[in-house]
């Protein structure tokens, strides 16, 4: 299963003021996610980190990284300093780095395209079957309501998702949802029909919330 997260930010106690955060302080807020993670991810799955992983130092974000199940992708944010610096030395805990990625998703025959930042177009995007992951903006009310009106587009950051990857069929779902809420979008074709709804996955078993 493919599982899909962003903007952690491990290791940084202002971002509990800055979103809001309801822990008490940062070694808290470090080790709900890290509960959250192994508790929905397994060995054998893919976990994609749409970036700002932590911008602690090489030995600091490997450590976080060692204590987290599956198999890791980082999407690189504007704050995985340890990333950009040290991308050779991270081989034994992440299986790439990239700053974009065209991801195609067998359960559900879509494409994801993913990047830290929200885009308006992107490859493919007039297409129902090409979706677009981010984070970046964190619960910013005022980005979330632009982003919002992106069709076919979801931040999955922690800060939206219950502190918690969430799963492809959770992200299909999501999407499907809000692009039926959509009257009108920034970038989308003329609202959806029944039909192109139920191309978003309506055949998909619907995600656990749990």
């Amino acid at each position: 299963m493919h599982f899909f997260t962003a903007d952690l930010h491990f290791g940084h106690a202002n971002v509990i003021k800055f979103c809001a955060r309801p822990f008490a302080d940062v070694q808290e807020m470090d080790a709900a996610l890290i509960a959250n993670w192994n508790k929905r991810v397994g060995d054998d799955d893919d976990v994609w980190i749409l970036g700002d992983f932590t911008f602690k130092r090489l030995e600091i974000a490997k450590d976080y990284l060692q204590q987290l199940q599956g198999r890791k992708h980082l999407i690189i944010g504007n704050h995985d300093y340890f990333a950009r610096k040290h991308p050779d030395e991270l081989s034994d805990v992440l299986v790439e780095i990239t700053p974009y990625k065209e991801l195609k998703l067998e359960l559900s025959g879509h494409t994801a395209v993913l990047m830290h930042y929200p885009l308006l177009f992107w490859n493919g995007s007039m297409r129902v079957s090409n979706i677009m992951l981010f984070g970046h903006i964190h619960n910013n009310t005022y980005c979330e309501a632009l982003t919002g009106k992106i069709w076919n587009a979801l931040n999955v950051g922690v800060d939206v998702c219950g502190y918690r990857p969430i799963s492809e069929l959770e992200v299909l779902a999501r999407i499907r949802a809000k692009n039926k809420l959509l009257k009108r979008s920034l970038n989308g074709p003329k609202p959806l029909t029944a039909a192109e709804i139920a191309a978003l996955g309506a055949d998909l078993t619907e995600p656990d919330e749990a």
